[in-house]
């Protein structure tokens, strides 16, 4: 093995214990969810980062110590983070043939609207999810006076036992948003998250003047130890190209003296 081999496999090394210490909890998400998880995780004493996401351009994901894993999903649980992907009016309508049906249009409009509904009220400080059902009829050309009344219902999760938001103003939130809906015909249930438990302390050990988790002390020391195989490698190249340059001035010492003496 060359010393370039050598130098190769020692910083392949490094840089897989080093990987080996974190692993993603959360895949794919936008900036503004990612924010959301990495503070969600910190207010619960777990360390996370953000970083960008390498298979899916223009994403986020958020990365944990590997024994923090365990504990990171059971907050992301409570939190119901990242939020589900609902999709708007504008993203429902875009979908579909060219020349939709009017039922199709109008099915389209309705999801896209309980999915505005949603995102809205997941907006409040301590809603942790919200999800909103529309019963909405189609309009027809022919309205007889029996036509059916729209009506929708929506379940909010919150943190805490008090609500943040009174069910009055999500019925009137809700009924502003969908034509023809009266917010009496909106039904609304509210119920508390159980409180959040905190991870329970983690074993830690000490490696020098550094103290860690137990999971984490064998690829610390991986690491270390990889670290210090580099700097001898360095070390070993820097002594073999000063050896060499003294054999070169040597050289040409003598060169130069075999030139300078008389014949």
């Amino acid at each position: 093995m060359t010393r370039q081999d050598g130098m190769k496999w020692a910083l392949g090394l490094l840089l897989f214990a080093v990987a080996g210490c974190a692993v993603p909890i959360v895949n794919g998400a936008d900036e503004a969810d990612a924010n959301r998880v990495v503070v969600a995780l910190e207010e619960n004493g777990i360390a996370a980062d953000k970083e960008a996401d390498p298979a899916t351009e223009g994403r986020f994901r958020v990365l944990v110590a590997r024994d923090d894993a365990s504990g990171a999903a059971q907050v992301l649980k409570q939190e119901s983070l990242p939020p589900p992907a609902t999709k708007g009016v504008l993203e429902a309508l875009g979908e579909g043939g060219l020349v939709p049906s009017r039922s199709a249009e109008h099915a389209k409009l309705v999801a896209g609207t309980a999915g505005d509904l949603e995102r809205s009220l997941r907006a409040i400080d301590g809603v942790l999810s919200a999800r909103v059902h529309l019963a909405v009829p189609a309009k027809t050309p022919f309205e007889g006076e029996n036509k059916e009344t729209a009506t929708a219902s929506v379940l909010i999760r919150h943190r805490g036992s008090a609500a943040p938001v009174a069910a009055k103003d999500v019925q009137h939130l809700v009924a502003g948003a969908v034509s023809g809906l009266a917010a009496d015909k909106v039904s609304v249930v509210l119920t508390p998250a159980p409180a959040a438990q905190r991870p329970a302390e983690r074993e830690l050990s000490r490696l020098g003047p550094v103290t860690v988790t137990r999971a984490s002390l064998t690829p610390l020391r991986l690491g270390v130890a990889a670290a210090a195989l580099i700097n001898l490698l360095l070390i070993g190249v820097l002594l073999a190209l000063w050896a060499k340059l003294r054999r070169a001035h040597a050289t040409l010492d003598a060169e130069r003296a075999a030139a300078n003496s008389p014949r």
